[in-house]
């Protein structure tokens, strides 16, 4: 389903524009020089937003001062009070996420009003743990109830998110969402666990909802590096975009029958290659053997397939021909930077 279009900063999300990726700062507050490197950090990493937490009103100029030179739309996580609010939005944050289920909703309301007034954005964010919604149906409920509260206040510059720890909840609250409202949904698995879990977790339910088309921003959430979460954000787009932005290595998982030393020519390859050479927008493979090898080979720009007694390179689906096992990896850095 097409959503509408909504304005954050100097980009908008929703409608025919590309999904957005996000990401949060983790350093404390008072640590202003560690907060700007974690921001460029993200930047780099390939964050198309960031969000930082505001606690107190006091804290909202001091943070955005700090940030406002990153260039990337500004978002003020809030909760509890409408100062807060009043005070991220005069300070210049760009969108203000509000939880409707840890505030009074005459104040939900008046934070609205503070966005239509300053002409910034919004998200509704809901918690399982932070609201009285039990199971996807009732958080889906709960959303769209104040989601036609706000459109019917005459305000539509907003998103809402709806996230849980579990990943069906989280699946199936947003699918049910998506068939009743053209708001844009932020999506992701809330409260994910330790990074390997978390990343395994997070996975499975923004997957499950991209595939289906379901969601306009999304940010990965970990017990872990900002910067890992916003990496692994831009993997799972490319993957179900099917698009590089930077060089892909795909190889196989290796079993007994494998000709060649897949990890270790894996971890030779990413050692030797430049930064330069892994910037680049390329699908690389290296396979074990010539039951599957031949044809990931051939749908990736470049690839070598282990054969009993050597390599088999093949490029943009030719096969090129035989190469000697030792020289595997200096042959693919070879075509990497030919192509």
């Amino acid at each position: 389903m097409i959503t509408r279009k909504v304005k954050i900063g100097n980009i908008e999300i929703g409608g025919s524009n590309p999904l957005r990726i996000q990401g949060m700062l983790k350093t404390p507050i008072k640590d202003r020089e560690g907060l700007k490197k974690e921001a460029r950090k993200l930047v780099c990493a390939g964050a198309e937003i960031i969000r930082c937490a505001v606690e107190k009103k006091e804290d909202a100029e001091v943070i955005y001062s700090v940030l406002k030179d990153i260039g990337l739309p500004l978002v003020a996580d809030c909760h509890f009070q409408e100062s807060i609010v009043k005070a991220a939005f005069s300070a210049g944050f760009d969108k203000i996420r509000v939880n409707p289920g840890n505030m009074r909703e005459d104040t939900v309301m008046k934070s609205v009003e503070l966005a239509q007034k300053y002409g910034k954005a919004l998200r509704l964010g809901f918690n399982t743990g932070s609201c009285s919604a039990k199971g996807p149906v009732e958080l889906a409920n709960l959303a769209l109830k104040w989601d036609r509260r706000l459109i019917n206040a005459g305000f539509k510059n907003f998103v809402v998110s709806m996230k849980s720890a579990s990943v069906k909840e989280t699946v199936e609250s947003n699918r049910i969402f998506s068939t009743h409202s053209d708001t844009p949904l932020h999506i992701g698995v809330t409260a994910s666990g330790p990074s390997f879990e978390g990343l395994i977790k997070s996975s499975a339910g923004l997957g499950a909802l991209l595939v289906d088309e379901v969601g306009d921003t999304i940010r990965v959430s970990v017990t872990g590096s900002s910067e890992k979460e916003v990496e692994a954000a831009v993997i799972l787009k490319e993957s179900i975009e099917g698009r590089n932005r930077k060089l892909e290595i795909i190889s196989c998982p290796t079993c007994s029958r494998s000709r060649v030393d897949v990890l270790g020519l894996v971890e030779r390859l990413i050692s030797d290659l430049s930064e330069e050479d892994l910037k680049k927008p390329l699908s690389v493979a290296v396979m074990g053997c010539e039951v599957n090898g031949p044809g990931e080979a051939a749908r990736s720009d470049v690839g070598i397939c282990g054969m009993k007694s050597s390599g088999m390179l093949i490029k943009k689906g030719n096969r090129i021909g035989k190469v000697d096992k030792k020289e595997i990896v200096d042959v693919l850095i070879r075509e990497i930077r030919q192509l």
